[in-house]
Order: structure tokens, then sequence, then C-alpha cells
């Protein structure tokens, strides 16, 4: 196991920067090699029979899938981000000609050329826009940010199909050659952060409602969440790794009625394993969500769940 982490870290050239990152091995191969942008602090090393997924949602947990396209009247540059980080790349070029106004003169031909090149750069614009739209759908993005030239991303925007999504122009972002990227990423990384702390508090809000109505939705302590999971009940998983601390919850041999869903796992069943570590576990082998919350928002003994049915 040690020779293959060893073999993963200096098997890739290091990233520019501090980042970080996370490696989670058996005995026969690397499970998960994702990049941190920053490095945990204090670093991390856990042998168990369960994985510590928690520094991996932790990271996930303020990002959310997103599209952004930087356009100008010719096509567009674009690109999706899902649920895992995954990054889809497209690149528009509109296909109609010309798209230069031309200067005033001409009488009924000038009139005819400029309506020629209006209507070139709303196809173009409706192209882009159906090309966006097809990309948000398909990484679910929760957030489409629309950059570049002020008349076609305004166009573009209108043009574009249901997505579900919020839909934000930046002013930053350009096609031109030599332009520099860095404003755009960090208009991006704001929005996307600003998105992912609201669907945060939305849950938190949900929780805090349902904890609070006589037919119990919601759950809070260890005890309470473990039987919960143990009854495939949890849809989504509140934990904070502070508050919930260094915690151990014991698995039976059989804690589930279906044993087969934990799959690999099973082996650390009838064994004392920290809380932070499975928990999390137990909570994505049956199809629920872990939402990281801060300090303030955090349950008692730093754990809690929303409840599919009561």
């Amino acid at each position: 196991m040690i020779a293959l982490l060893g073999e993963a870290v200096t098997g890739d050239p290091p990233e520019p920067g501090r980042t970080g990152r996370v490696l989670i091995a058996d005995a026969e191969s690397v499970l998960v090699d994702r990049r941190l942008p920053t490095p945990p602090q204090p670093e991390i090393v856990r042998v168990s029979a369960l994985p510590y997924l928690l520094p991996l949602i932790e990271q996930g947990a303020g990002e959310v899938p997103h599209a952004v396209a930087v356009v100008d009247r010719v096509g567009s540059d674009m690109y999706g981000v899902d649920e895992q980080g995954e990054v889809v790349d497209e690149s528009i070029e509109g296909t109609g000609h010309p798209v230069h106004k031309v200067r005033h003169g001409g009488g009924w031909s000038h009139r005819s050329m400029q309506r020629r090149v209006e209507e070139t750069v709303r196809r173009n614009a409706d192209e882009v826009a159906g090309e966006l739209t097809r990309v948000a759908r398909r990484v679910h993005a929760e957030v489409v940010v629309v950059a570049g030239e002020v008349a076609t991303r305004s166009a573009v925007r209108r043009a574009l199909g249901a997505t579900g999504a919020r839909v934000v122009e930046v002013e930053a972002g350009s096609r031109a050659a030599g332009s520099d990227d860095a404003e755009l990423d960090g208009a991006v990384r704001e929005l996307v952060a600003e998105q992912a702390e609201q669907r945060r508090a939305e849950v938190v809000a949900r929780f805090d409602k349902a904890h609070g109505r006589d037919e119990g939705l919601a759950v809070t302590g260890l005890s309470g969440t473990v039987s919960a999971l143990l009854a495939s009940n949890a849809e989504n998983l509140l934990i904070n790794s502070a508050a919930l601390g260094d915690r151990t919850v014991r698995l039976p041999a059989e804690p589930l009625r279906d044993p087969a869903a934990l799959g690999a796992l099973r082996s650390a069943t009838g064994a004392t394993c920290r809380a932070d570590e499975a928990l999390p576990v137990a909570a994505l082998v049956r199809g629920g969500t872990v939402t990281p919350v801060g300090e303030q928002a955090a349950p008692p003994e730093g754990v809690g769940a929303l409840l599919r049915y009561a």
C-alpha cells in the first residue's frame, strides 16, 4: 500500500503553487487521487478499514456544477464542470458572415447589409446559446456564467433555453488573443462559492425547520443519526468534523437489512470505527448526501440527519 501511494505521489509532476492532494488506496490499487486547491493543515495519514472521505467532501462542498461561456460576435469558448469536478470543454465558432457592421452610406444597399450583419450576429448568438444550454444540462449546472462582448453576451443570455440554473453576466473575460483569464477565473470561483454557500444554507434551514416539527423529519446527535443511517432513512447527513471529534461507533455484524449494500466495506462491520469515517460512508452507500456545516450550525455531537420519512 505504501509503495502504491509513493508511486502515485512521484508519478505525476507537482502542481504549481501550494496545493493539496487526497489519496486513498487499498493493498491492490489507488482508489482515489484528487487535487485540492490548498494543502490540509496538518497533513492527515490514516490506516483504517474505512476510507476517510471528509476532507474530499468538505472540499467539494465549496463547489457546485457550473458552465462558463466567453462570447463574441463570431462564437464562443465554453466549458462545464460537473458534480465530480470533471471538466467538459467546448468551443463554438459561428458559421454566418459578415459579422461587422458596415460604415454609414450606401442607401438601400447599406440598410440591407446592416440587416444581414444583425441577422448573422443573432444567428451566431442563438447557436452559442443552444450549445451552452446543452453543456449546462449535461453537467446539471447550478450557475451559468456568460462573459465577453457586452451585446453578444446579453443576446446569448436572452436566447438560453431552460437550464434551471442561475445565469450571471460578468464583465471579466475576452476571446481576444493574449487576454488574461485570471480575472474571469476569480469571478467564476466567487460565483460558484456563493452558490455553494446558498445551497448549504438551504439545507441547514430545512434541517432546523424539520427538527422543530412534531413529525420528526430530522434527528440530531450520534445515536439518532446512526439509527437513521442503518435504517436507510438518512436523506442528508449534516456533519461538522471538529464538533464530532474522535467519537467512535460500532457497526453491528449485519448493519443493514441488505448487507451487500456495503459492498467491499463489509469487512469493517462488527468493529469499532471512527464516526468521521463511518458516517459519511454509510450515508453515501445508501444514496444519501453529506453536507459539511460550520461550527455555528453544527448539531449536538457534530452530526444530524434530514430523514426520508418519519
